[in-house]
């Protein structure tokens, strides 16, 4: 009788010791973050991945010339006054469109907006992470870069005409290559010269690089390796220091020049006008934009649009109307507006507000004005994102991890998938969380309810 009670009451004393175990577990999952709402909305949910950074002294105000002239005379009363006002970030000569974007602003709302001129966008974004600018605009590529390596998250994209929020990769090639061969394809360029709207741009090099790499088949080679294989001279400047490839339209070895002479896409097509390369790859419309009689046409722009094709990826040439159809590498979200995840939801706010404001539209996007290098050329008006950022980058995200991939451990790919995906991360941890939760509680149920069973 003595050992029945001993062994009852270490039975009970075991039943308590994990029914408060049990409790601690639900207080510890409870007081973790919340996942995102299932809508999804960028602007709802913000965890920061890490605390804001603070730059000694005081925010820097608009100079004369609308550029950050590191004096302070701002004060905080505004959402936008908050940790030295809105700081644009402008990739070399995009600063003279900033500074009339930014005085636009400033007299249609009073708000303090400046711009911070940097060399390339890798310099944005390490700047962004500092903590010495806010914004910086994007295209989906290197988008996913920032959010991949800088914990960064697009806000709001670019619309274009018909309000179309994406645009298509494509080939373009000189007229008279489709005409001497009807049964053309990017195989017959192979050995040719290529030109690039930048490394690591998703219509400039991930899109087609991936595509490539499907055609060489060969799993050892990284992104470099697989275009200077293909093509015998590549025209590719980099936003990132040191990953320029300039054989083609530099002297061997050397940087593509700093003045971005062949950067972006007008860059790729100027490279192609001038023969320094025999295929680019660039955006849909950019014939159209930067040939002689269009509307960007620059004084490097002495052929015709009738001078150019279309080159299909799956064979054939296409005549170029803005419209490539099929005749194309893919659909490539619209540039957008990356900010840090760290960004205080007040002032977020307020700069959504400021750039969706429909009085702005006429001042910022008229096909006229002198902002043409700050946004894409066909830029009507801007959207706020309503997605987590993956989700916003879709398919371009995934071709451009799977450019990661060649270049890097597949195991250091993933960890930044969670490192810096944080709306995900935090709902997947709640997820486990409850799951755990749930099993713990089938186990210990007959525990629990055998103590409250009267013996």
């Amino acid at each position: 009788m003595h050992i029945f009670t001993t062994t009852r009451a270490r039975a009970h004393f075991l039943d308590l010791f994990f029914f408060l175990n049990f409790i601690l577990l639900s207080v510890q999952c409870f007081l973790q973050p919340l996942p995102a709402p299932s809508s999804g909305a960028d602007h709802v949910f913000q965890p920061p991945l890490s605390p804001p950074v603070v730059t000694p002294g005081a925010p820097a105000p608009l100079s004369e010339n609308g550029v950050d002239s590191g004096e302070d005379k701002s004060t905080a009363s505004s959402p936008a006054m908050v940790d030295g006002g809105v700081r644009w970030c402008a990739v070399r000569d995009q600063v003279e469109n900033c500074r009339f974007f930014v005085s636009v602003i400033n007299q249609l709302t009073g708000y303090s907006w400046k711009c911070v001129q940097r060399k390339k966008a890798q310099d944005c974004m390490e700047s962004i992470k500092k903590g010495e600018a806010d914004l910086v605009n994007l295209e989906a590529g290197l988008a996913y870069n920032a959010f991949i390596s800088h914990s960064m998250k697009a806000i709001a994209n670019e619309v274009y005409y018909d309000r179309s929020k994406t645009y298509e990769a494509v080939a373009v090639v000189n007229r008279r290559a489709c005409e001497n061969n009807e049964k053309i394809s990017l195989m017959d360029f192979k050995g040719h010269k290529s030109c690039h709207g930048g490394y690591s741009t998703a219509a400039g090099w991930n899109y087609p690089i991936n595509y490539i790499k499907k055609l060489v088949n060969n799993e050892d080679l990284n992104d470099r390796e697989i275009a200077t294989s293909f093509f015998s001279g590549v025209c590719a400047p980099s936003e990132v220091e040191g990953f320029d490839i300039c054989n083609a339209c530099s002297k061997e070895n050397e940087t593509c020049t700093g003045k971005g002479f062949y950067s972006g896409h007008s860059g790729a097509f100027r490279c192609l006008v001038e023969e320094l390369g025999e295929i680019a790859f660039v955006k849909g419309d950019t014939v159209l934009l930067y040939s002689m009689e269009g509307p960007r046409s620059q004084l490097w722009s002495t052929k015709s649009v009738r001078d150019f094709m279309y080159l299909c990826p799956q064979g054939g040439c296409r005549e170029i109307n803005g419209y490539p159809g099929d005749c194309t590498f893919g659909a490539v979200p619209a540039n957008v507006i990356m900010a840090p995840n760290s960004m205080p939801t007040k002032k977020r706010d307020h700069i959504l507000e400021t750039l969706t404001n429909t009085s702005l539209v006429d001042g910022l996007y008229a096909p006229n004005n002198i902002g043409c290098h700050l946004f894409s050329p066909s830029t009507q008006g801007l959207a706020m994102i309503e997605k987590v950022t993956r989700l916003y980058l879709g398919k371009s995200a995934s071709i451009s991890q799977n450019i990661q991939k060649l270049n890097a451990p597949e195991t250091r790919v993933a960890s930044y998938e969670v490192d810096n995906s944080s709306d995900e991360s935090s709902s997947t941890s709640y997820i486990r969380c409850s799951q755990v939760m749930t099993i713990i509680s089938l186990l210990l149920l007959p525990m629990i309810l055998g103590m409250l069973t009267p013996k």
